[in-house]
């Protein structure tokens, strides 16, 4: 019974001192403990750094280049102890749930590719094809041109980035992916997405795939959409499940990945 007590006691110590001194993520890559560091997030630190990391009072811990680089451990001392010489104050949280809160961090800051998923990556494909994503967007060179290639894309965006640019597509629109319709003086039409513009001269992409190089001295007028071209409506098309799995379908994109997964 003692030596059962002693090693009760031992553990108990061990643990504290891990708390104190941490060096990994108990909970790395969990998409519960992600989940469950969101909802501490909101009630903790949203009120400072914005409810989806984008800033305020405090300073933007969403695609934070510096934040997706440092240690699991760095983050839990930020967290834990606060930031000397700014307003971030020291958390009361216990060091479980300040792992979920650098779990949750590390998500909306890793490329999609390598964060946790609560998606289907097979349902995701399925949803693709039915939202007719592939008119506009290619992947290894099959579907249209008018949207940006998505063959890298889990690699190239966060899954927050993702979920905006499917739901809030006019949010933050895609730079050389402008909507734009072109009204020539004898009444033809030409709409697509400006891929070049000059004073003299406009370059356009159609929905079928032909560039068509106009004069603008054989324009009567020349208008840019203000929102995006991709349809603001998957919100309600899709359930959450559905777009989750849509994500995960999109995450797993990569032409080329890590070399810590070619390895095993």
């Amino acid at each position: 019974m003692r030596y059962s007590l002693n090693y009760i006691g031992i553990g108990v110590l061990a643990a504290s001192l891990l708390a104190q001194a941490p060096d990994s993520n108990p909970f790395a890559k969990s998409t519960e403990a992600a989940e469950a560091g969101r909802k501490l997030y909101m009630t903790s630190c949203a009120g400072c750094h914005g409810p989806t990391g984008e800033g305020g009072r405090g300073p933007r811990i969403a695609q934070n280049q510096r934040l997706g680089r440092a240690p699991d451990a760095r983050l839990f001392d930020s967290i834990k102890n606060g930031v000397r010489g700014s307003d971030m104050p020291p958390s009361p949280l216990p060091a479980d749930q300040i792992w979920r809160l650098v779990t949750y961090v590390r998500a909306i800051n890793a490329p999609a590719y390598e964060a946790p998923s609560t998606g289907d990556p097979a349902a995701g494909e399925k949803l693709y094809a039915k939202g007719n994503c592939a008119n506009c967007h290619a992947i290894r060179g099959k579907g249209g041109a008018l949207g940006p290639d998505l063959s890298h894309i889990g690699m190239m965006r966060s899954v927050a980035q993702l979920r905006e640019a499917i739901l809030k597509p006019s949010e933050r629109p895609t730079e050389g992916f402008a909507g734009v319709t072109a009204t020539f003086r004898d009444g033809r039409k030409i709409q697509g997405v400006a891929k070049n513009n000059t004073n003299y001269g406009i370059q356009i992409l159609d929905r079928e795939g032909n560039l068509h190089l106009i004069d603008k001295a054989d324009l009567s007028a020349l208008a840019f959409r203000k929102n995006s071209p991709m349809p603001g409506n998957y919100g309600t098309r899709f359930n959450r499940q559905e777009q989750n799995d849509l994500i995960a379908y999109l995450a797993r994109q990569a032409i080329r990945v890590p070399e810590k997964e070619e390895s095993k």
